[in-house]
């Protein structure tokens, strides 16, 4: 006596079904990792850029420093050293005065908006006076 194995017809319908949902599952968690790190790859851009635009600053003041020590501390001083440019990027300025050790200390902090979020980076540096 043989026996003869039936093979349903819905059933390779139900395998396909199952093969394809899998497959879906599987690429929307890929899609999801991709959408993720390239957000991720945009905040470090940008948040680079703005590193770099907060150096540029803070180089900008010490070739002031060296240029006119006098009239830098002066303007630092009386709070009026002007705020680097940027076309994307705001920055702020916070200069302090040392009486004690003679110096001038920068904090040149660079913010941009990346959708209803708002980020900012701070660099900072003493720039001593000059001894003569």
């Amino acid at each position: 006596m043989t026996k003869t194995l039936r093979n349903p017809k819905g059933q390779m319908l139900i395998e396909i079904v199952v093969a394809v949902g899998i497959i879906a599952l599987v690429l929307v968690g890929v899609s999801d990792l991709m959408t993720r790190s390239s957000r991720v790859v945009t905040f470090q851009k940008q948040k680079d850029e703005a590193v770099a635009v907060a150096q540029r600053c803070l180089n900008y003041y010490r070739t002031e420093r060296d240029r006119n020590p006098a009239e830098f501390y002066t303007k630092a001083e009386n709070g009026s050293l002007v705020t680097c440019p940027s076309e994307s990027y705001t920055g702020t300025i916070t200069p302090s005065t040392d009486v004690l050790i003679d110096s001038v200390h920068i904090t040149a902090t660079v913010g941009w908006a990346d959708g209803p979020n708002n980020f900012s980076v701070s660099l900072s540096q003493s720039l001593a006076k000059e001894i003569k």
